[in-house]
């Protein structure tokens, strides 16, 4: 019991860590688009498209994860899901952030 306790909370803590990430994330992009945006610009929508990129990510990274079940790979799924999905959030906001640098250079 106590281990799948450990199981369940850890897997609980890699969703948060993902989750906190992308708010970070869509913080950065926020202010530069704050900073950068001459007319008018909503400011909280950012934070909308946290919840809805977060869906697809998990899915991928349990399709993902699956693969450490496999006895070639030392890792654990929970290292695989957490890994691949903290760098697919991170590529999401980096293409944003990249697009508003680049635009309005």
């Amino acid at each position: 019991m106590k281990k799948i306790l450990i199981r369940t909370l850890r897997w609980i803590g890699a969703f948060v860590a993902l989750f906190v990430a992308g708010l970070i994330e869509a913080e950065i992009y926020n202010q530069f688009m704050i900073a950068n945006a001459g007319s008018s610009y909503q400011s909280g929508w950012h934070f909308v498209s946290v919840f809805a990129v977060i869906i697809p990510i998990s899915v991928l990274s349990g399709i993902i994860a699956l693969f450490g079940n496999m006895k070639r790979f030392i890792s654990s799924p929970l290292k695989i899901w957490t890994v691949s999905s903290q760098s697919m959030m991170f590529f999401f906001w980096f293409q944003y952030i990249f697009n508003i640098i680049v635009g309005f250079v």
